[in-house]
């Protein structure tokens, strides 16, 4: 049986995957525009415990800071608000 799908019909809605795009694209994630609220994204990890310019942190993989800031966009955040589409 190979080739043959457990499930009759494993495809995800059409109507699910247009509201899945719209809820994605009502956030800039864009690199440029956590650039432009830095500010904020210092001010929100400093509020969680993270200081990125302490030498810990410094020393520490930069993915990990990243996982951090990727995690402000998915809470329910100041960053987050401020990154959402008009």
């Amino acid at each position: 049986m190979t080739g043959v799908p457990i499930y009759a019909d494993y495809r995800v809605p059409a109507d699910v995957q247009a509201s899945t795009a719209q809820a994605e694209s009502a956030l800039d994630t864009s690199w440029l525009a956590l650039v432009t609220n830095w500010r904020l994204v210092i001010a929100e990890l400093r509020s969680r415990g993270i200081d990125i310019h302490h030498p810990d942190v410094l020393d520490g993989p930069w993915l990990s800071v990243r996982a951090a800031i990727f995690d402000l966009i998915d809470s329910p955040t100041r960053l987050r608000e401020v990154l959402r589409r008009r």
